[in-house]
């Protein structure tokens, strides 16, 4: 089973859209043609199509896609929803804005292929367009070799996650879900990328992005890297 299977169908209800994430990007960003990687069952760009943008969603996970997709209704024309690696992003040709939620940046395999991923952004985008992203702060979780994942539960499931530190280059993500209804408990695992913020503001300035924002909240409080998670804005 695919990692994300385990949690598509609840998805939403895991990890809820929060108000204050859309009025964040739409400081950056009012409208225009975007690109969610990461999108997973497409909370967000339904949420942006209502406000005027044009959303894609792309995801590797085709039941997260699948999803998504069925949520289209006719009159919803300028939305879709496509299983696409994010480093292909160029094929989407011209952007306002790519946002990239939900700590999806360090599945990526290696540090060459972030950079890589923060080039084609760069290319893709228009000259005043925005990449936003949200990774969980690994500066603090390498420090202290733990992470406090909260544990999930309703009447239907519970959603535990966790990490391995046995390997530093690249740390275990074990997701449990159980399905109270079904009395079935299943677990699976993938291998994230701990990148830390040196890392990805110069990296982000190699690409060729001028202003690069860090913050700790939606509010845009400033990273101190106490935070749990860490929001970037990156601007040409």
């Amino acid at each position: 089973m695919k990692l994300y299977d385990l949690i598509a169908e609840n998805y939403e209800t895991i990890f809820p859209l929060e108000k204050e994430k859309v009025d964040f990007i739409k400081t950056f960003c009012k409208k225009g043609k975007i690109i969610d990687a990461g999108c997973a069952t497409g909370e967000l760009c339904f949420t942006l199509l209502n406000e005027g943008f044009t959303p894609t969603g792309i995801d590797l996970n085709i039941k997260m896609i699948s999803i998504a997709q069925n949520k289209i209704r006719p009159s919803a024309s300028n939305i879709r929803f496509k299983v696409e690696d994010m480093l292909n992003i160029v094929k989407f040709g011209q952007l306002n804005a790519v946002f990239c939620f939900g700590n999806t940046l360090p599945h990526l395999k290696n540090k060459n292929e972030v950079f890589l991923f923060f080039s084609y952004i760069y290319k893709s985008l228009l000259g005043d367009g925005v990449f936003i992203f949200q990774i969980l702060n690994y500066d603090k979780i390498i420090s202290e070799q733990k992470v406090n994942f909260k544990t999930i539960e309703n009447g239907d499931f519970i959603f535990k996650r966790s990490y391995d530190f046995a390997e530093q280059e690249r740390l275990k993500f074990i997701i449990n879900f159980t399905d109270k209804k079904n009395n079935e408990s299943l677990s699976d695992h993938t291998f994230l990328l701990p990148l830390k913020q040196e890392f990805l503001k110069e990296s982000l300035k190699k690409a060729g992005f001028k202003k690069i924002g860090c913050y700790s909240d939606y509010n845009f409080t400033p990273s101190d890297l106490t935070e749990y998670s860490t929001i970037y804005a990156a601007e040409k």
